[in-house]
């Protein structure tokens, strides 16, 4: 329908020149295009910029980048996954009116250094003003959930808790914890890439993050860590946890998903077939639509070798369930 151009002009730098783009948001409010990105090899633990915005020209069809921005303190490996919307409520009460966040979170390259986050990660901000907010210089945030990585088996600080099924060969290994009384603990096959959403409803409210989690053996071989197989989860937290965080009342890793459970999607075969680096099935995209009470989840290589979008009925108040009209003339990239 329109080609926007180069919508980045340069702007999207890091020390290493590596600068993939992970996440998009589009914010209504401001009218901004918000990009997630960074180095996928940050060896050294730049504090690189992580989140950048460009404005999109109606009239001339034009993408302007405006500026990145970094999160010194909290690092790009925590900040470079995703931007969701807060609601306002909840900023206004805990944050201090950032009404966006940063994260999402899960395990960078190299997980020692960073520091990369053992589950999921998510810190407020505000929309940048690059009259105050300079091109590359610092924001301010509020941290609400996060798990930084330790070579200290067990903590603190602490990992999200899993299910039981994994195991690594060495138990003091960085790879992962073994379960422990029952409970196990996020290891380095477990990954997130904009797979986070605020879901809030009159009487629905929820912060839902899409990993995918390693499963049987966990191993580094090749550079790389591997999984024998793997499964799709949903993790639920409570926005009252985030809030004790946020009024430091807790530490950002001593709260965890309030509910979480299995998704199989239909079409994928499970449990998944096992990879080494980054999976096949990754979720790659995460909405709620507020309005209709619908929650879109992408996922790649989903449907004969390209991407699939699944809709989800969050049931609240009207109950209307028509199904979403399918959308034509829509390529997905």
């Amino acid at each position: 329908m329109r080609e926007w151009g180069d919508i980045w002009q340069g702007k999207r730098y890091t020390a290493d020149g590596g600068s993939e783009v992970i996440g998009l948001y589009w914010d209504e409010t401001d009218k901004r295009l918000y990009w997630s990105y960074g180095s996928m090899y940050n060896t050294l633990g730049w504090d690189d910029p992580s989140v950048g915005y460009s404005t999109l020209n109606d009239s001339t069809g034009a993408g302007t980048a405006v500026g990145a921005w970094r999160f010194t303190g909290r690092g790009p490996k925590a900040t470079l996954g995703c931007v969701i919307p807060l609601p306002q409520w909840f900023a206004d009460a805990y944050t201090g009116g950032r009404r966006l966040a940063a994260g999402c979170g899960g395990p960078q390259s190299a997980i020692t250094v960073g520091p990369a986050h053992m589950g999921p990660a998510l810190t407020s901000f505000s929309p940048p003003n690059i009259s105050s907010n300079p091109n590359q210089s610092s924001l301010s945030f509020v941290n609400l959930v996060g798990y930084p990585f330790t070579q200290n088996t067990y903590g603190p600080p602490d990992r999200a808790h899993r299910d039981l099924n994994y195991s690594v060969d060495d138990p003091s290994s960085w790879l992962a914890w073994p379960p422990q009384n029952g409970i196990g603990y996020w290891t380095d096959e477990d990954t997130l890439f904009q797979s986070g959403t605020w879901i809030d409803l009159p009487d629905k409210h929820g912060v839902i993050f899409f990993p995918i989690l390693g499963n049987g053996r966990i191993w580094y071989e090749s550079s790389q860590p591997w999984a024998q197989s793997g499964s799709h989860w949903w993790y639920v937290y409570d926005p009252a946890d985030l809030s004790r965080v946020a009024l430091g009342q807790k530490q950002e890793w001593e709260i965890q998903a309030a509910v979480k459970w299995s998704v199989q999607y239909p079409g994928l075969t499970y449990p998944l077939e096992g990879w080494g680096g980054l999976p096949w099935y990754l979720i790659s995209g995460v909405t709620f639509d507020q309005t209709k009470g619908r929650l879109y989840v992408a996922v790649r290589f989903a449907g004969d070798g390209g991407h699939r979008i699944y809709v989800y009925e969050v049931q609240s108040g009207s109950g209307d369930t028509t199904p979403p009209a399918t959308p034509s003339g829509l390529r997905v990239r």
